[in-house]
């Protein structure tokens, strides 16, 4: 496998690349693909790197976050993402994606944390304790004409995390800060040509 991390609590699917956790049913999946996921040249431009990314997701859901980082000795783009809840009316699932991309191929560790039962709890409770402000809604940060499916919101805002440690969007941050500190990337992966390099 290109990247290995801590899977404590977690149990491993047959099929060797994608684990579930057994009290939230959280799943966290590994894949490698052919190709390359994003322009180049975003390697090397944070900005146009997250204009982009909120382009990409912006008719599925909406993206919160993207940066460029450290990962297991070598260098991830990180997404935190939001999107509609399948086939149900309400809700969202919650992704936290390490993308580790090389010149004819990318490996993912993807993250997907899902609301259940009663959905949008955290949003109201912030609501009501905020006095659901008129600039609840706000342009996308990375790209401010942006029209994205789900709205760029007050809520997801990582500094209310430890008011809902067991919100999906509090799992998915909480999974990404461990695998960064816990995920090695396998140095073969790690030595193939760059992004832009060929």
């Amino acid at each position: 496998m290109p990247i290995t991390f801590d899977t404590t609590g977690l149990q491993p699917e047959p099929n060797g690349q994608a684990w579930t956790h057994p009290q939230t049913g959280d799943v966290v999946a590994l894949q490698v693909n052919q190709g390359s996921p994003f322009e180049a040249s975003w390697m090397s431009d944070p900005a146009a790197l997250r204009r982009g990314f909120a382009g990409m997701f912006a008719e599925a859901g909406c993206l919160i976050q993207a940066e460029l980082m450290p990962f297991g000795g070598a260098r991830a783009v990180y997404q935190l993402v939001k999107v509609p809840l399948p086939n149900a009316p309400s809700g969202q699932v919650f992704l936290s994606i390490y993308t580790l991309t090389k010149a004819t191929q990318y490996a993912q560790l993807i993250y997907r944390a899902a609301e259940h039962g009663t959905t949008g709890m955290r949003e109201a409770m912030l609501m009501m304790r905020l006095g659901t402000p008129d600039n609840w809604s706000m342009p996308h940060p990375y790209d401010p004409e942006l029209k994205t499916r789900l709205p760029f919101h007050r809520g997801d805002d990582p500094a209310f995390d430890p008011q809902f440690p067991d919100h999906p969007l509090s799992r998915a941050r909480r999974f990404a800060a461990h695998a960064a500190r816990t995920a090695v990337v396998h140095p073969q992966f790690a030595a193939l040509p760059e992004l832009g390099s060929v």
